[in-house]
């Protein structure tokens, strides 16, 4: 992942995908959420609302900053914390393998191949 951080399979890889979320709803592993606050009355309820590290204002924080502003950004994000990220902090990777990622999106965006072009350093 690191030999790779300025690859431009990113850019090429991202080139089909809408940003719909479908790779990170459907996955096992993904966690990722916003706090949210709901008024109700005179009532306040903060709840999590699941988010997907893919949409364009995931990242999004005051001021209107973002730290992954274009989608190929948050695809090598979404690559760097199943299989850098979790392996250096928690010694497993953030994949099961399951395949759900490839059948839920639109374009057919395939963990295997990115994975293996990587290898390749393609």
């Amino acid at each position: 992942m690191e030999r790779n951080h300025d690859s431009k399979l990113w850019e090429e890889e991202a080139r089909g995908c809408v940003e719909c979320g479908a790779c990170n709803m459907i996955c096992p592993t993904c966690h990722c959420f916003l706090l949210m606050d709901q008024k109700s009355g005179d009532e306040v309820s903060r709840f999590r609302q699941w988010d997907s590290c893919m949409l364009r204002n995931f990242g999004r924080v005051a001021g209107e900053g973002n730290p992954r502003p274009l989608l190929w950004m948050r695809l090598r994000n979404r690559f760097e914390k199943k299989f850098d990220f979790f392996p250096k902090v928690a010694g497993i990777y953030a994949c099961t393998g399951c395949g759900r990622c490839i059948s839920a999106c639109p374009a057919k965006i395939d963990i295997r191949k990115v994975l293996t072009r990587l290898v390749r350093n393609e």
